[in-house]
């Protein structure tokens, strides 16, 4: 994975490079975290290159941290995508950090625990993040149900 994909994403979602390594800029980085957590879980290429681990603020790549730091001399190389996953990356950029810290969380139980119910994936979430209400929770899973995530 390059950094210019990395750069990219940052574009799109309207976040300046030198944004992502300020002190105060943790929810521009969880925000191109998260995105690119859903990115590759919709096999978008080269985002399925980055190995994510569930962290307390949902799946998390060093790797990927590693690459969004120096981006300013990197020159940004399109990423290509189809209509759908198009449509579905400009939805997941209106959403706030919080949204995509709960959409990601979820789907990252769902594919380590593919069986699991609704109400065992919620269990398992509210452990480390109890701020998630039942009604949030049942908001995100069906934002997630309406666009096939």
């Amino acid at each position: 994975m390059g950094k210019s994909e990395v750069k990219w994403l940052t574009r799109l979602l309207k976040i300046r490079p030198e944004k992502l390594v300020e002190p105060a800029s943790f929810d521009f980085r969880l925000k191109v975290q998260k995105i690119a957590f859903l990115l590759s879980h919709l096999k978008v290429s080269p985002f399925t290159d980055y190995t994510f681990s569930l962290y307390l603020h949902g799946p998390y790549s060093p790797d990927l941290a590693k690459d969004y730091y120096g981006l300013e001399k990197v020159k940004v190389e399109p990423v290509r995508l189809d209509r759908k996953n198009t449509n579905t990356l400009k939805w997941l950029a209106l959403k706030d950090e919080r949204w995509l810290e709960v959409a990601s969380s979820i789907i990252s139980v769902r594919d380590r625990y593919p069986n699991a119910a609704k109400k065992e994936i919620l269990s398992t979430l509210t452990m480390s993040k109890p701020w998630i209400t039942r009604d949030m929770f049942e908001g995100v899973m069906t934002d997630l149900a309406s666009k096939r995530l």
